[in-house]
C-alpha cells in the first residue's frame, strides 16, 4: 500500500476511473503512476511479452483461456481470422472478452466475445455472438460494429416481457460521451435493438414490478437555446424496441458523474445512489427512486436545502457502511482543534447518513473516516464533542487524543490505529498492538494505552463494535 498523502487526502485517495478529473498533489500523483507503470513493465519482462503487446488489453490477454473459452476462441478465429485483439471491459461487473450468458432463453448458454481487428482496413470494436450446436461445438452466429473505441461495461438484463435476456453494452468514444447499444438473440437472430447515449447508467427493478429497468443519466443540448441540460431517464424493451419516459431533471454544475450504487432507501424501496463532481470540484449525491408513477429526485427538487447536506471533500463516497442494503451518505465537517486550519490541513469528522422522507438525511453513525486506509471508527458517545485526531507521518498511523483545547499542545493519547497487510501482522502483534478485523488483503489493528485510568480509553471490544471497514 502506498503511503496516504495526508496533505492531500480528501483529493488524492479516491481510485482512478475514466470519467474523473481529480485535483492531485502532484508529487503523489508522480510517484503513483511511476510506480504503476514499473509494475506493468515487470509484468510484461516476467511473463516474457514483447514490446508490440504492451497495451492494457494485450496486458489483461495474458490469462490462461478455459477449456470453453479456447474453444470459442477457436470457433471465432475459423470465422473472423487470426488478426484480432480482444478487448476488455472496463467497468461493470462483466470484465472479460468473453462474456457466457444465456440470452435466448433456451437452456444453454451463448457467449459474446469482444474484439478488433488489428488491420488498418478494419478499425473499431466488434461483438460477435457464439451459439453451440446440439453436439456442443460452437459456431459464430453475426458480428455486429461496436459503437466506440473501448467497451464501458456489459449488462446483461432482461429488460423486455419477453423471456430472452438483453445485451446492453456501453461504449467509450474519443468525443467522450458514452454510447450504447442494446441487442437482442432471438430464433438465430443477433440483432442491435436501440441505440442511446448516456454518462452513467445501472440496471434495477426500481419501480418492483419484478423485471429490471435501466437508469440512465444523460446530457442533452436544447435545440432552440443551445444550453445543455441533464436528466435521468427510465429505459425499457418492449416489443424489442427501446422505450424511454419523459425523464426527471439531475442538478446543474456537475462536471463528472463517478459512481452509481444500486441500493434502497430506509423504507425499502428500490432506489439508484449517483456520485458526482461538482464544478467547484467537490464530490456530492443525487438520489433517484420511483414514486407517483415515475422517477423522482429530491435533492434537485429542494436543490438550495439539500446540496449544502450531500456536498463534501472528494474521496467521501457513498457507501453501504453497516450492510443493511441502504447507502449511506457522508457528511464532514473539521474535527476538534481543526477549524481555523486551512482545508489540505484539516482532519475532518464525517457523518454517514440515511436519506429520509420529506428532504432530511438522518445521521446513522459519527467519527473519523480514511479515505486512504477504508475505514470509519465510529465514536462512542463519551467520546463526542471530546476527541480529536492526528497522523503520525513518521510511523504512519492514526492517532486518537482526548482534546484540551489546543490541537498543538501535548494531548492524552487514547489509540491508534495502523493498516497493514497479512504478513505483516504477527510483528505488530508481538509489539502490543490487537486485530481489529480482517478485510480482503489488509488487517486494521489498534494499539491502546496499558494500564491506563482515563475513562476515555476504550476496550478492544469496543474498537471492534464501532470499527467499520468501507469498500467502495
Amino acid at each position: 500500500m502506498l503511503p496516504p498523502p495526508y496533505q492531500c487526502r480528501a483529493l488524492n485517495s479516491a481510485p482512478f476511473f475514466p470519467n474523473h478529473s481529480f485535483r492531485r498533489c502532484p508529487q503523489t500523483f508522480t510517484f503513483t503512476v511511476k510506480k504503476y507503470f514499473a509494475c506493468l513493465v515487470s509484468a510484461v519482462l516476467l511473463t516474457g511479452c514483447t514490446g508490440s503487446d504492451m497495451s492494457v488489453d494485450g496486458l489483461l490477454a495474458a490469462p490462461k483461456l478455459t477449456d470453453e473459452q479456447s474453444k470459442i476462441h477457436a470457433a471465432l478465429i475459423s470465422e473472423v481470422g487470426r488478426n484480432i485483439t480482444l478487448k476488455y471491459p472496463r467497468g461493470g461487473t462483466n470484465r472479460s472478452a468473453y462474456v457466457m450468458a444465456n440470452v435466448d432463453g433456451e437452456p444453454t448458454e451463448e457467449a459474446l466475445v469482444f474484439y478488433e481487428y488489428t488491420g488498418a482496413e478494419n478499425e473499431g470494436i466488434r461483438v460477435n455472438l457464439l451459439d453451440r450446436r446440439d453436439d456442443g461445438s460452437w459456431y459464430s452466429v453475426r458480428e455486429i460494429a461496436g459503437a466506440g473505441t473501448e467497451i464501458d461495461k456489459v449488462v446483461i438484463s432482461g429488460l423486455g416481457t419477453n423471456k430472452e435476456q438483453d445485451i446492453l453494452v456501453g461504449y467509450q468514444s474519443i468525443t467522450g460521451e458514452n454510447n450504447l447499444e442494446i441487442y437482442s438473440y432471438s430464433n438465430e437472430t443477433f440483432q442491435r435493438i436501440g441505440t442511446d447515449t448516456y454518462a452513467l447508467l445501472e440496471t434495477i427493478d426500481i419501480n418492483s414490478d419484478g423485471k429490471e429497468e435501466l437508469v440512465t443519466i444523460q446530457r442533452s443540448q436544447d435545440a432552440e437555446t443551445g444550453m445543455y441540460y441533464t436528466k435521468a431517464y427510465l429505459l425499457k424493451v418492449e416489443n424489442g424496441e427501446k422505450v424511454k419516459d419523459d425523464g426527471i431533471d439531475m442538478c446543474d454544475g456537475t462536471q463528472s458523474y463517478s459512481h452509481a450504487y444500486k441500493s434502497k432507501l430506509p423504507v425499502g424501496d428500490p432506489a439508484v445512489y449517483i456520485d458526482e463532481i461538482d464544478t467547484e470540484g467537490q464530490l456530492r449525491t443525487e438520489i433517484i427512486y420511483y414514486r407517483y408513477s415515475g422517477l423522482q429526485n429530491p435533492v434537485q427538487l429542494r436543490s438550495q436545502k439539500m446540496l449544502p447536506l450531500v456536498t463534501r471533500p472528494l474521496g467521501y463516497y457513498c457507501a453501504d457502511i453497516d450492510g443493511d442494503g441502504v447507502y449511506e451518505i457522508p457528511s464532514c465537517k473539521p474535527m476538534l482543534g481543526y477549524e481555523d486550519a486551512v482545508a489540505e490541513e484539516q482532519m475532518l469528522m464525517t457523518s454517514w447518513n440515511t436519506y429520509e422522507d420529506f428532504y432530511k438525511l438522518e445521521p446513522k453513525i459519527s467519527g473519523y473516516h480514511s479515505v486512504a486506509d477504508g475505514y470509519t471508527m465510529a465514536f462512542p458517545p463519551r467520546w463526542q464533542d471530546t476527541v480529536t485526531v492526528k497522523h503520525n507521518s513518521d510511523s504512519n498511523e492514526t492517532v486518537f487524543y482526548k482534546y484540551e483545547g489546543n490541537i498543538n499542545a501535548p494531548m492524552t493519547e487514547l489509540m491508534r490505529i495502523k493498516t497493514v497487510t497479512h504478513d505483516e501482522t504477527e510483528e505488530y502483534l508481538y509489539n502490543g498492538y490487537k486485530l481489529i478485523v480482517s478485510s480482503g488483503q489488509m488487517d486494521y489493528l489498534a494499539k491502546l494505552p496499558v494500564n491506563s485510568s482515563e475513562m476515555l480509553v476504550l476496550t478492544i471490544d469496543e474498537v471492534q463494535n464501532n470499527f467499520y471497514p468501507v469498500n467502495n
